[in-house]
């Protein structure tokens, strides 16, 4: 008869430091907390929340890095034709002496 009462004992031990274990996360799901509240909160709002408070979402940023590159690649470009520029104002400036000249 003792054979049979060992395993019921160790597993009656064994169920119980179980339920110790995850005793602290059942209460925690349980309990109502701030967090928990705001999370649920912000969760179900967060669309409001960021058109009101004009906050930046990724696809804002993203938007705005496309457009700071395409920028910079035309200023670089303008930078490229600025000296091609520079070398048709001379030659025009010195026809315009020379017309004048004559």
């Amino acid at each position: 008869m003792e054979e049979t009462a060992e395993p019921t004992k160790t597993s009656r031990l064994t169920g119980f430091k179980e339920s110790l274990v995850s005793l602290p996360h059942t209460i925690d799901e349980r309990l109502p907390t701030m967090d928990k509240s705001l999370d649920r909160y912000f969760d179900s709002h967060i669309s409001a929340i960021i058109e009101e408070w004009g906050l930046i979402t990724q696809h804002t940023l993203d938007d705005l890095e496309h457009r700071l590159n395409t920028v910079g690649n035309e200023i670089r470009n303008l930078e490229k034709s600025r000296t091609l520029l520079e070398k048709r104002v001379a030659d025009l400036d010195a026809e315009l002496i020379r017309l004048e000249g004559s």
